[in-house]
């Protein structure tokens, strides 16, 4: 978030993350197994609200593994709160552990 790493590693998919009021950049990461997808969302955080990470992928044991949709929704209207953005999935040849936030 901001440019800092949240560890929390693949464990840590569903900790909350406390998120300051004001415009956030937010770096968010999808991992199963070999497959990897990232991208980056912008959110202006609001005081006294809740988000939660919500994503769509094709990365399925018989999937075609080749995209991974990223959006923000207000956890307490349900309304959403930034572009869906797709990303690519990428196979990792050596996966690692890494911080994202869960859906």
């Amino acid at each position: 978030m901001d440019g800092k790493k949240i560890s929390g590693g693949r464990e840590g998919w569903n900790v909350p993350v406390s998120v300051e009021t004001g415009k956030r950049i937010l770096d968010v990461e999808f991992n199963r197994g070999v497959f990897v997808a990232r991208s980056r969302l912008e959110l202006e955080a609001m005081a006294n609200a809740s988000y939660e990470l919500h994503y769509t992928t094709d990365a399925e044991v018989f999937g075609q593994n080749s995209f991974c949709d990223f959006w923000l929704v207000d956890a307490g209207t349900g309304r959403t709160v930034t572009p869906v953005r797709k990303a690519a999935v990428e196979k990792q040849s050596n996966p690692e552990t890494s911080a994202s936030l869960s859906k």
